[in-house]
């Protein structure tokens, strides 16, 4: 057995190769993300976690200014958190603020 996790690629040019038919992709399932959020916290003994699921996440591509996205970055590593849900929040905020 092959140690490597990778297929073993065959050498169109060998006539003993054996050929392969492409199988047609099938859908996958959409992903999904668990983030662990803290409750609100009144006193030390209901710090409890609840986990939020979120289900279908996409990848996305926004271009900016070069200052905004340093000042981006730095607000998201103030606050620890990722780029993608200092963003998430802000649409999240801006969009209920505006009635949408």
């Amino acid at each position: 057995m092959n140690s490597t996790p990778f297929k073993k690629r065959n050498n169109p040019l060998d006539s003993t190769a054996t050929k392969t038919v492409a199988q047609p992709q099938t859908q996958t399932e959409p992903k999904v993300e668990e983030r662990v959020v803290s409750a609100p916290v009144q006193t030390r003994k209901s710090a409890a976690k609840q986990v939020v699921i979120v289900e279908e996440r996409i990848k996305y591509t926004a271009t900016m200014d070069k200052g905004l996205r340093r000042r981006l970055k730095l607000a998201a590593a103030k606050r620890d958190v990722q780029i993608s849900e200092f963003i998430e929040d802000a649409v999240l905020e801006k969009l209920e603020r505006e009635g949408d």
